[in-house]
């Protein structure tokens, strides 16, 4: 795997505008940079960079083969990305995610967005989620336990106040002649505890989390 930045010239940006604003639009640009073969699968992982104003300042791209630099685009690529990582090590990481819960009901299998699913299992109680909670409060207490499940399922711990959680985004996402849904992220940083070094170099290849092919899921980490 290599990582890649990449960085966008500024005056595609503008003409482009439509593009790389658009969630779905910019997952088919991404695919078009990553592309090998017209049968192949999701193999790389992204993260978008955005500035205080939601424009683009760069894109993290993980994938298999290098990918050149082209016009209107500048790419830096690492060297063969290999982790040297330990269990017990402390590392600071930053991910954002698309957390999602996943129900059955009547039956079926039911996916719901983390923070609505929450609101949602108060009201089912009679209970309104705002005497408890702020909805920043309430954000922090959902998010935290869902990264926590993550972590036990992918070889590493978090603590409480030890993590920001934040960005709570909002993204209508329209394929062409599919239905169209609504993606919601979260963005988390701070710091974690590798538990198990194999199953955490796992997670950096493959992600966490659901819509990986619409940019969640990378976990950025680097050393304290």
């Amino acid at each position: 795997m290599y990582l890649h930045k990449i960085a966008i010239d500024s005056e595609a940006l503008r003409r482009d505008r439509k593009i790389y604003q658009d969630v779905y639009l910019l997952h088919k640009k991404i695919w078009e940079l990553v592309s090998r073969n017209e049968n192949q699968k999701r193999d790389f992982l992204y993260r978008v960079e955005y500035d205080a104003y939601q424009n683009i300042k760069h894109i993290y791209l993980l994938a298999p083969n290098q990918i050149s630099s082209r016009k209107d685009i500048k790419i830096a690529v690492s060297p063969r990305y290999q982790p040297q990582l330990e269990t017990g090590e402390g590392l600071y990481f930053k991910v954002r995610a698309n957390p999602i819960i996943k129900r059955k009901e009547d039956g079926k299998a039911k996916e719901y967005g983390l923070i609505m699913d929450a609101k949602h299992q108060f009201k089912k109680n009679n209970q309104n989620y705002s005497k408890q909670f702020s909805l920043d409060e309430l954000i922090y207490d959902v998010g935290m336990k869902w990264l926590i499940r993550k972590g036990e399922q992918h070889g590493f711990s978090v603590k409480q106040f030890e993590v920001r959680i934040d960005n709570d985004g909002e993204y209508y996402v329209k394929p062409p002649e599919k239905q169209a849904f609504t993606l919601r992220t979260l963005d988390f940083e701070g710091n974690l505890k590798i538990v198990d070094a194999d199953q955490f170099k796992k997670a950096l290849f493959k992600g966490i989390g659901s819509a990986k092919a619409f940019g969640c899921g990378m976990m950025m980490v680097k050393r304290k």
